[in-house]
């Protein structure tokens, strides 16, 4: 199947909004075995609409289109569809009732929203109120969604995906890693590759994680490269359905009914943010000391004013001090403590940008602490600092040896 990405919008073009959809769809699509051949963006002026969405059907046989959906004067994606795929429209009362029941019955644009496509699948909006839409017809596929990300993404995992079936001689891995680097794993995916040239991978690095997708024609052959590729890296193996390391740690301190707590001086709260983005977190989850100035650390955390002096505020003895202060004013189980240099200045010659300390452990037990060097401008210096923490915390619950050069 050749899908092509489509996403409208003027905001978009003149460049006043980022287009992350594109990203994200690119990914889960590529992640689920799917093949991406073009990405357009068009205007929101019908005419040009048309001829774009037209175009983007006659070279692909499925088209996903986000923007347009909404109920004011620029969005035209709806009725552009339904002339193409020559619909009437009909009132839904599945959709007016939902809309209703979530924003009352005074909400202004709900007749408009509750007029749909009458040949078009219905794709229920849950956050939002503009539904998407689902157009078949002699071998093409649109499948339309919102342009606000948060309810795009919602949408198209719960409903959208789904309707997105991989021939039945396609057998897929999707195998993630922390802390390991594209020129590590590339290697043994070409001696793989050369051996097996039916075998379909990919690699896809991240800040901090790596994501490896295997396809092949068998279920035998699929099996023998995800061991091959797992037994390989499994120090950096982790399991999780969208790619983040923060699942599994979540299932793997709920299972163990222990609690957590973290001292985060340079993320900022980045890797609370990351936990509980998860409902259900507070299982376990105590919170986080956001401590980021040396004052914060002394009266917060109780490192001292000597630590701070002789060793500064991104070393080991800094984070050691931060993460027994961290287990003095809370009752966690477990602790994580992290300092660092995010840029993009403050950097030195014994400490450039990037520099960050760790320590972790258990309370009463002995602590891991290690540097590891990340690289980047400050954004991505934090969430590569965030994920390998992560990761390496979960990788200590299970008593994996913890071996993390600087650089990954």
């Amino acid at each position: 199947m050749r899908i092509e990405i489509v996403t409208i919008g003027d905001e978009i073009l003149t460049g006043k909004t980022t287009n992350t959809n594109v990203h994200f769809l690119s990914r889960e699509l590529s992640l689920a075995g799917h093949t991406i051949v073009r990405h357009t963006t068009l205007p929101d002026d019908p005419h040009l609409l048309e001829l774009g969405l037209k175009e983007a059907l006659d070279r692909s046989s499925l088209v996903i289109a986000t923007g347009g959906l909404g109920p004011t004067i620029d969005d035209h994606t709806r009725n552009v569809a339904a002339k193409l795929f020559h619909s009437p429209f009909r009132y839904d009362e599945t959709i007016a009732a939902d809309l209703e029941r979530r924003f009352g019955k005074t909400l202004a644009s709900l007749k408009d929203q509750a007029t749909v496509p009458a040949k078009a699948k219905l794709l229920l909006n849950r956050v939002g109120t503009a539904p998407g839409f689902y157009f078949s017809s002699e071998g093409k596929g649109l499948i339309l969604m919102p342009g606000v990300p948060v309810e795009m993404e919602v949408m198209f995992k719960e409903q959208a995906l789904p309707l997105l079936i991989l021939p039945e001689t396609a057998h897929l891995a999707v195998l993630h890693f922390f802390s390991l680097i594209e020129n590590q794993a590339d290697p043994l995916l070409r001696e793989l590759k050369a051996a097996h040239p039916e075998l379909d991978l990919g690699i896809y690095p991240g800040h901090g994680v790596l994501t490896v997708t295997i396809k092949a024609p068998t279920q035998k052959l699929l099996q023998f490269a995800r061991e091959k590729v797992s037994s390989a890296f499994s120090q950096y193996l982790f399991s999780s359905a969208s790619g983040k390391i923060e699942e599994e740690v979540h299932r793997t301190m709920i299972a163990r009914k222990k609690t957590l707590a973290l001292a985060e001086s340079c993320t900022g709260g980045m890797m609370a943010a990351h936990l509980t983005a998860i409902p259900g977190a507070s299982e376990y989850f105590l919170g986080s000391v956001v401590a980021y100035s040396n004052g914060l650390k002394q009266t917060l955390l109780h490192v001292s004013e000597r630590t701070l002096k002789e060793h500064g505020a991104v070393s080991k003895e800094t984070v050691e001090a931060m993460l027994a202060g961290l287990f003095k004013v809370t009752a966690a189980d477990f602790g994580i403590a992290v300092s660092g240099i995010a840029g993009p200045s403050g950097g030195t010659p014994a400490k450039p940008v990037g520099t960050v300390w760790a320590a972790m452990g258990e309370r009463g037990k002995p602590l891991h602490v290690f540097p590891l060097q990340a690289r980047g401008n400050r954004q991505t210096i934090l969430l590569t600092a965030t994920n390998v923490l992560l990761g390496t915390f979960l990788f200590s619950l299970r008593s994996f040896p913890l071996d993390i050069e600087p650089g990954h």
